[in-house]
């Protein structure tokens, strides 16, 4: 990611699109003839002091930190949310995972990538070093480790919270359906504490997005 301090008067660019110049195989003696200017980001919106750029949406899909799939405002903000969360998990100083999580969930993000080659070719074309993909899901590890923590029990239902919403099913539900009623009760007060404490973190946190939505 790039700091501010790289990006002043972000506003007036944020359209912009950055361009890196290559000089060739050579390096920098290369002819002029050889040289290149090839696309390589553009800032996509500033979170606190952090800058976050396209590319930084590709990592967080190509990683799993956010879906794979979707429009690209959407990207953007899951990045942004992904980004506030781990501000915050910084402040609170939580701890790294093990060295087994993160080799776990970079092997499934290399499986979907289609394997080791294509792996390789993803990182390059992000200019993503295989230290930095472990830095980054490790902190993915510890945002999930976190809000699992904080939220997961506090959204439990309790046994007539969980009784009233299986009866939807029917009179008399059946033992799976009252466990499936458990979960979506779980899932979805889990998902508005979450909302409920990124609101909070935002509130504090100065959040601007680049271009257009």
């Amino acid at each position: 990611m790039t700091t501010v301090s790289l990006m002043q008067g972000w506003r007036r660019r944020a359209a912009a699109t950055v361009y890196l110049v290559v000089l060739g195989l050579t390096g920098a003696r290369a002819p002029v003839q050889a040289r290149q200017a090839v696309l390589v980001d553009r800032l996509v919106a500033v979170v606190g002091e952090q800058a976050l750029t396209w590319r930084d949406v590709e990592v967080a899909r190509l990683l799993g930190s956010i879906p794979a799939a979707g429009a690209p405002a959407d990207g953007v903000d899951r990045l942004v949310a992904r980004e506030l969360m781990h501000l915050e998990v910084e402040r609170l100083g939580v701890s790294e995972p093990i060295a087994a999580a993160v080799d776990e969930r970079l092997g499934r993000a290399r499986q979907r990538a289609g394997g080791d080659p294509a792996w390789t070719r993803h990182l390059q074309a992000l200019g993503l070093s295989e230290v930095r993909a472990r830095e980054w899901v490790a902190d993915d590890l510890r945002i999930d480790v976190y809000v699992d923590q904080r939220f997961t029990a506090a959204a439990q239902p309790t046994d007539v919270e969980t009784a009233a919403e299986a009866a939807r099913a029917g009179a008399a539900p059946s033992p799976e359906q009252i466990a499936d009623a458990r979960r979506r009760l779980v899932q979805a007060r889990r998902a508005a504490l979450v909302a409920d404490w990124l609101d909070g973190i935002r509130g504090r946190t100065p959040v601007q997005i680049a271009g257009p939505r």
